[in-house]
């Protein structure tokens, strides 16, 4: 966003200096506070209490007994709503000769920064489907003819098994006499001969 449709028209570095700009700009609009806060969707008398000079009375809370004051401050949500009525904007600006002496006593970063995941690339040491293909091709690539058959007869019976151990565990709800309404039974592995229903 470039800053050539903004009008300069204050610079504060504390939020006092911002209550006074919004103040100024109210009386160069020569409208009311009313005005502003309805133009900016506020509630009536929000702006007035946040723009207030007085420090607020202190008040006590009865649950935790703990002292506070009744002063508003500009919020989250209440600041867009004031600059939105007053047509004003925040714009950040670097100053670098205030800066330089508080410059000077920061610490340096001792990790470089790390890229934002959203734009930055895959890391080289993320394992990855097409990694463990290519590292199980290499792993085969090694073996002898009667290994590789000892090792693909040895995972086909663990797929079998798998499946089998699966098929043998699905629950079915059924109406069996003895057994009441909705009894679940197992279904028996179909390849063994002695099996049969209870």
């Amino acid at each position: 966003m470039t800053v050539d449709r903004f009008e300069l028209y204050r610079v504060f570095t504390d939020l006092e200096g911002l209550e006074e700009g919004i103040w100024d700009r109210i009386d160069d609009l020569d409208t009311t506070i009313e005005q502003i806060e309805m133009a900016g969707g506020m509630a009536k008398g929000q702006l007035q209490k946040a723009l207030a000079g007085n420090p607020g009375k202190a008040i006590q809370r009865p649950r935790d007994h703990r002292h506070s004051s009744n002063k508003r401050k500009f919020g989250w949500e209440s600041l867009p709503k004031a600059l939105k009525g007053t047509g004003l904007a925040l714009v950040l600006v670097v100053d670098d000769e205030r800066f330089a002496e508080t410059k000077a006593q920061l610490m340096k970063r001792k990790r470089p920064r790390q890229p934002a995941n959203a734009g930055s690339k895959q890391p080289a040491w993320l394992f990855t489907k097409r990694k463990a293909r290519e590292m199980g091709k290499k792993r085969f690539s090694t073996m002898t003819p009667a290994q590789l058959k000892r090792h693909q007869r040895k995972a086909g019976k663990a797929s079998a098994a798998a499946r089998r151990r699966k098929s043998s565990e699905v629950m079915i709800e059924t109406m069996s006499p003895g057994l009441g309404a909705g009894a679940p039974i197992r279904i028996p592995d179909t390849r063994s001969s002695t099996a049969a229903i209870a």
